[in-house]
């Protein structure tokens, strides 16, 4: 049985022992064997396998912790760590297929994409979310067709940043902070959000619910629709 075969073959609990010991050796610069780790993330992706997924997001917390510290836009944002983190979890689960998995060549190729992930759910988050894309994405405006395109309605950083917290103020609890950044900001559909936040919805259908009810809430707030210039 060749080397890949035994990887392939090894139990969850060792692989992850190993990732883990191997992952040790490396941040104190000795010798290491990073073919563990890529093996878990070769099950995750193209095995989909949901314990190898919180096995590297337990693996890599700490790691993907500190890129959300070292980002020049972290600080800005006013959101906490945990919040990124997931975000690119989230991100790197929903965007590499079992095709694109062979793109990646190695472990390094892997954590290198994973730190692009964090770049662009910070970067998406402080563009913040506004009225026009919450009616485009749930197919159900209303609004005249001479609307004005979002880059015409575009307004300045803190303008934008205005807006997420006024939103965000609005939103009631984890499920529906969660469906929306993920709808929103990942660009995630409802099924690729259940796969992810299996812990927060019960269903799909829930998702879509948590959803509808945000905008139809949104869509009475009179306050909301003022500010982002909306007719009330």
């Amino acid at each position: 049985m060749s080397d890949e075969d035994n990887l392939q073959h090894m139990a969850m609990t060792d692989l992850a022992q190993r990732c883990e010991q191997e992952t040790n050796r490396y941040f104190k610069r000795q010798e290491h064997d990073t073919t563990y780790c890529f093996e878990l993330f070769r099950r995750a992706i193209q095995d989909r396998s949901a314990p190898a997924w919180d096995i590297i997001c337990i693996q890599y917390q700490a790691l993907v912790k500190g890129w959300v510290n070292q980002h020049h836009q972290f600080s800005v944002s006013g959101e906490e760590v945990q919040y990124f983190v997931n975000g690119a979890f989230g991100k790197i689960s929903a965007t590499i297929s079992p095709e694109k998995f062979l793109r990646f060549s190695d472990i390094g190729s892997l954590l290198r994409y994973l730190k692009m992930c964090v770049h662009s759910v910070i970067v998406d988050y402080n563009r913040a979310i506004d009225y026009t894309n919450l009616y485009d994405l749930e197919e159900a405006s209303k609004e005249e067709l001479d609307e004005p395109s979002p880059e015409q309605q575009a307004v300045d950083h803190s303008a934008r940043q205005l807006i997420w917290e006024l939103l965000r103020a609005r939103l009631h609890d984890e499920k529906e902070r969660v469906a929306i950044h993920a709808s929103f900001v990942l660009d995630l559909k409802p099924q690729e959000i259940y796969d992810h936040f299996r812990s927060v919805f019960s269903d799909v259908d829930e998702i879509y619910r948590v959803k509808q009810n945000v905008i139809s809430r949104l869509r009475r707030d009179s306050e909301f629709r003022k500010l982002l210039g909306g007719n009330d």
